[in-house]
């Protein structure tokens, strides 16, 4: 690990011996033959895939499963997480980790082909506080570091049996995951608040701008266009009509460097930004070259991913960002025409995301094809309507914004407290339990 856990103050045991006695307490998937696609029903028990798990950002996602039936998940009975029970993702994206909360969803789970569950001995140890431990950004590198696969990162029953723990007192623990604990708590509270306003704003989008319910519609009557019958003095225009520039990232990669100055690529974004945290470092004259080939988004551009997954994301870039972006990004530069967060909402509209596969190439890796998409068609509204809506809507997504960069800090300072409780560094044995964590 690049960031030591650790300093000796409490023993360091292995997964295998803390794991719980008398039972197969350290298991992995089944055989990818016996939980395929032709077991999935629409109902039943629950099976755990990479989705559910996270690098940290929340200790399990209770949702977005698939299913199998009662009788076949008796068959795969070894394969069973139970509330307190800690799932690793086995071959993907290693690092991930998720504890069975103690109130889920549902009262048991299987696991599936790509992972590996740990059921650790509550007499020695505390869930949460294990979960802490394997999240931290240490201990996700460490164990993305023992890669055995090839073409797919993999990891071992043996890895996970010898990964190593430092386990302090029971009280300590449970200490330690309460303080870890309030920060997760705030940050599932914001995370809660922007669902609300994101989901506020978009229904009055699609109120206002898909079935044209918008105030004073009583009145206005409806002609044909390009894209069927809209509202007099709405027109359906081209892409390159409503932005100044249309382009993207750049198409060399340079040498990444210990330490310099950010690119980011599509995995970096995310849908209010770019986490410029996991964005590869380039060297300064690297860097000012792309800046001035215009690889550096503004304020106000509409950035999109533009291959692989194409808008996935779609963002508005409301600060000053320093970083240079990779092809795999696109910046939209409206001109005035349309408001940026009105043409982002419009281009996370799923009928507008079936009409760009007609401006889309590639197979392996789908890519949107700027030269077509400047000829792509946008509903454009009028610029009264437009800025009431961005009366109502536009302090509800600055607000998201807002929220979201301050999970951002949260996090970081949650990860920064980590090695510090479990060195020893902060004294936690006279602490009260902590209620909650200051935002």
């Amino acid at each position: 690990m690049n960031t030591k856990l650790t300093s000796g103050i409490w023993p360091k045991v292995s997964v295998a011996e803390i794991a719980a006695p008398n039972c197969k307490a350290i298991v992995s998937g089944p055989f990818g033959s016996n939980i395929g696609r032709r077991f999935f029903v629409d109902d039943g028990v629950p099976v755990i895939r990479g989705n559910n798990l996270t690098l940290g950002q929340k200790k399990f996602v209770d949702d977005g499963f698939v299913f199998i039936t009662e009788e076949k998940a008796y068959e795969l009975r070894n394969c069973e997480a139970l509330p307190g029970d800690i799932v690793f993702t086995a071959a993907g994206t290693l690092g991930q980790v998720g504890l069975i909360p103690k109130q889920s969803r549902f009262a048991r789970y299987i696991i599936s082909n790509k992972q590996l569950r740990v059921r650790f001995d509550p007499v020695r140890t505390k869930p949460d506080y294990l979960y802490y431990w394997f999240s931290a950004p240490a201990m996700r590198e460490h164990i993305a570091n023992q890669n055995r696969g090839s073409s797919v990162p993999l990891i071992t029953l043996g890895t996970l049996r010898a990964l190593e723990v430092t386990l302090p007192p029971l009280a300590i623990q449970r200490r330690i995951a309460a303080i870890l604990s309030a920060y997760d708590d705030l940050i599932e509270n914001n995370t809660r608040r922007i669902a609300i306003l994101e989901e506020m704003a978009r229904r009055i989008y699609e109120e206002w701008f898909v079935r044209f319910r918008f105030p004073g519609h009583e009145h206005t009557r409806m002609v044909d266009s390009a894209l069927g019958p809209v509202p007099v003095g709405w027109e359906a225009v081209r892409m390159k009509d409503v932005c100044a520039r249309i382009t993207d990232g750049s198409h060399y990669s340079p040498k990444s460097i210990e330490a310099g100055k950010p690119m980011a690529s599509v995995k970096d974004m995310h849908d209010w930004g770019i986490n410029v945290g996991t964005c590869r470092q380039i060297a300064e004259d690297e860097y000012e070259k792309l800046v001035r080939n215009d690889c550096k988004p503004k304020l106000n551009d509409v950035l999109i991913a533009k291959d692989g997954s194409y808008l996935k994301h779609t963002l508005v870039v409301d600060e000053e960002i320093d970083l240079v972006i990779l092809s795999s990004i696109a910046i939209l530069r409206p001109n005035g025409r349309m408001l940026p967060n009105q043409l982002a909402m419009y281009l996370r509209l799923s009928d507008v995301a079936s009409r760009m596969k007609g401006y889309v190439s590639g197979v392996a890796i789908p890519r949107i094809v700027l030269r077509d998409f400047r000829q792509f068609l946008v509903l454009v509204p009028p610029a009264e309507v437009q800025r009431a809506w961005a009366k109502h809507c536009d302090p509800m997504l600055s607000l998201c914004r807002v929220l979201v960069r301050k999970n951002e800090n949260l996090r970081t300072t949650r990860d920064l407290l980590l090695p510090k409780l479990i060195s020893g560094e902060l004294d936690v044995s006279d602490l009260l339990e902590p209620r909650a964590a200051t935002g």
